[in-house]
């Protein structure tokens, strides 16, 4: 048996052990609760089971009980609501199911502080009255307490029994207060205390044990006083503890506030709510306007909603299971607000209570409103975008598709479920070229490509794909068919083609009749113009040596005249020869040619020319050469026209097996509108004839600081 003392609540007994078994004599009923009601008081509040039997010998029920402890105990309403406490009749306790059965009760007993020990209780407490026993069967009810006071000693439990003096004779007083271990009573308002051998005995022990606790004590408050100060940091922490708790409780609600979300605590016993302050700011209810019960919550419901809330609640109850649901409510003012609430249902010492959180998602409501309605919108674009677009998981499964690649490719989401990339590039028969197509689809990022695609009747189509990578490793790919598009873009290339064959033709043409004129212009005109001068220079020969001086005179002036207008034509004519075909170039070849054209727009237009050449003679082709002179004096004319400039450079070089020309003029420099316009004629004829010769020219234009023109021309290589 523990040595522990418990608190009795009977100011002339006091503390006392476990397994102590007491009897208590009384003359009237008052003067019973008067002692019961503190005994059983003191019990609750040290966390016993209490069992209080009211037995047919005393003139009290089980309601005058009830009513007695609760003027005493204000809150026995939650212990007897929590199974603290049973008051039970006489009937109940010692005759349930018949006559009464002396093991049957003691028993009974030990399976209530079983049950006491098992739900928490320090242990049990109780009150009886066996004296109804002692007058009906006196061998019966000695047996009866002898077999208490023999199970009791040895268990957590303290129990009393109580005796009217009235009722009860000397020979029964005496046999009760032997088989206790003391017996009190309360006579004329005095208390008279009857103590056993063993009593005694036991305070003896008492006695003992409080001088050895005594040592004990001294002991411990020397352990005491030297721990004292780590309990004062302890409390100065604990301290900083509460306050940091405090703070976090302000945080929370702060949280709460912010995040328009609050916590309530739904008595289901009271049905009375409880709520944190958010609550009433997202409800706009005011504290005194609310009443705490669960319909006035209900009323502010949605009406469409009310039931559907209600039955959860329900079923929460029920199944004590937890819930997720929305709902609507209205304000006062009329506006409706979306709400989700998230709770269980638990069960503690005050009984069953709902506990849960309801949070303001109006605005989330709305946003996925809008969402949704976004959603649609691209629903429809994504189902009527004229091109085709499918996404791909992280294991190059296609798990969507829209309409334009259905009709497009001719299979549907549901055949090409089950398929992977691969399928789109087994029309290719080279494996390497099908290795790369796959690289493309699983490595290219926002670059298009254009391939050929096998649609779903066998047959290959030209498509042109971009592929954009998400960071959950899945893939989106939007595609174009490009069929008629590459068939214009073969036949617009044949036909450009055609156009420079007919333009090198045209060219080739106009340098052989520019050759062909400017050849009878020098050869036969020149040759007559020249025969009809020398003519007029030997008539005005004959005329010096003739007789009559005054006519000679005139026939000499006159043909001075003639033989100016010829000297004027001559010189025209080698203009004209020269522009058409210069013979230079023939005959002296490309780089005289071009230091010939440049003196000659010096002496023209005043503007400074300068010519670096690192090249002694250069090997092209006489379509090369006739390409080169042309862009130089195509090049020149448009320095004369626009630069506005007053010095031009010429550079000639050979480099990694090119001929390089370069045209670079210190003028105001040409703009971009101007180097790729289509109205720029004079370049695209340059480039043009740059083209034909398998040549090519670069123009970059510097802001007031010039224009550079580069030719790059392939030199011709003869093979002996």
């Amino acid at each position: 048996m523990a040595t522990e003392l418990r608190k009795t609540g009977i100011s002339v007994v006091g503390d006392v052990p476990w397994g102590t078994h007491f009897c208590y004599f009384y003359e009237t009923t008052q003067d019973l609760l008067d002692t019961l009601v503190p005994y059983f008081m003191a019990g609750l509040k040290s966390k016993e089971f209490c069992l209080w039997i009211i037995s047919n010998s005393e003139q009290l029920t089980v309601a005058e009980a009830e009513e007695a402890l609760g003027q005493a105990l204000p809150d026995l309403q939650r212990y007897l609501t929590e199974g603290s406490i049973e008051i039970v009749t006489h009937d109940e306790w010692f005759q349930s199911g018949g006559a009464f059965d002396l093991h049957r009760v003691a028993n009974q007993f030990e399976g209530k502080l079983d049950e006491a020990l098992a739900r928490g209780y320090v242990g049990l407490r109780v009150n009886g009255s066996p004296a109804w026993i002692a007058t009906e069967d006196r061998r019966q009810f000695c047996e009866f307490e002898q077999q208490l006071d023999n199970l009791f000693p040895h268990k957590r439990v303290i129990a009393s029994c109580t005796y009217p003096l009235a009722s009860v004779g000397a020979y029964e007083i005496f046999d009760v207060t032997r088989r206790h271990q003391f017996a009190i009573a309360k006579r004329c308002g005095e208390w008279e205390v009857i103590e056993t051998p063993e009593l005694k005995q036991a305070k003896a022990e008492i006695a003992r044990l409080n001088r050895d606790l005594e040592q004990r004590v001294a002991e411990r408050t020397r352990e005491l006083v030297a721990a004292n100060e780590a309990l004062k940091s302890e409390i100065d922490e604990r301290r900083r503890t509460e306050e940091e708790l405090r703070e976090r409780a302000a945080d929370l609600a702060e949280a709460q506030r912010v995040a328009k979300i609050g916590n309530w605590i739904l008595n289901l016993r009271t049905n009375k709510v409880t709520w944190s302050e958010e609550l009433y700011r997202i409800f706009e209810i005011e504290k005194p306007d609310f009443d705490g019960r669960y319909e006035s919550f209900v009323s502010r419901i949605h009406p469409d909603d009310q039931q559907r809330v209600l039955r959860t609640n329900a079923q929460t109850r029920i199944e004590a299971s937890p819930f997720d649901i929305e709902y609507r409510i209205i304000t006062l003012n009329g506006q409706v607000r979306f709400i989700r609430e998230v709770g269980y249902a638990a069960q503690d010492e005050a009984g069953i209570r709902l506990f849960g959180t309801a949070q303001d998602i109006t605005e989330r409501k709305r946003a996925e409103d809008k969402l949704r309605r976004q959603k649609e919108i691209l629903q429809q674009i994504f189902d009527h975008i004229p091109v085709m677009i499918n996404f791909v998981d992280a294991d190059g499964r296609i798990k969507l598709v829209n309409g334009e690649w259905e009709r497009t490719l001719g299979w549907s989401l549901e055949e090409i479920q089950q398929q992977n990339l691969d399928i789109f590039v087994e029309c290719y028969p080279d494996p390497q070229y099908r290795q790369q197509v796959l690289k493309f689809l699983a490595e290219a990022e926002g670059e298009w490509a254009d391939f050929k695609t096998r649609v779903r009747d066998g047959h290959v189509i030209d498509t042109s794909w971009v592929i954009v990578h998400l960071s959950d490793g899945t893939s989106i790919g939007i595609g174009q068919d490009i069929t008629e598009r590459k068939r214009a873009e073969e036949k617009l290339k044949a036909t450009s083609e055609q156009l420079r064959a007919l333009s090198a033709s045209l060219s080739s043409a106009r340098e052989q009749e520019g050759t062909r004129i400017a050849r009878e212009l020098h050869d036969e005109l020149g040759s007559a113009l020249t025969s009809l001068k020398w003519d007029l220079e030997g008539i005005d020969k004959l005329c010096s040596e003739a007789g009559n001086q005054a006519d000679v005179s005139k026939v000499r002036e006159k043909t001075k005249e003639m033989i100016g207008v010829i000297d004027a034509t001559l010189n025209a004519v080698l203009r004209i020869s020269s522009e058409l075909r210069p013979t230079i170039l023939d005959d002296l070849g490309l780089l005289e040619a071009i230091e010939w054209q440049a003196q000659q727009f010096e002496a023209r237009t005043g503007i400074t020319c300068q010519i670096d050449s690192f090249v002694e003679k250069v090997d092209l082709s006489r379509d090369k050469a006739t390409a080169v002179f042309r862009i130089l004096q195509e090049a020149l004319t448009n320095v004369l026209r626009h630069a506005h400039a007053t010095r031009v450079n010429i550079t000639i070089a050979e480099e990694e097996g090119e001929f390089a020309f370069e045209i670079r003029d210190n003028g105001r420099g040409i703009t971009e509108d101007e180097r790729t316009g289509s109205r720029s004629l004079g370049l695209i004829g340059m480039r043009e004839r740059a083209h034909l010769v398998g040549g090519r020219i670069e123009i970059i234009g510097v802001g007031e600081r010039g224009t550079a023109l580069t030719l790059r021309v392939p030199i011709h290589r003869h093979v002996d």
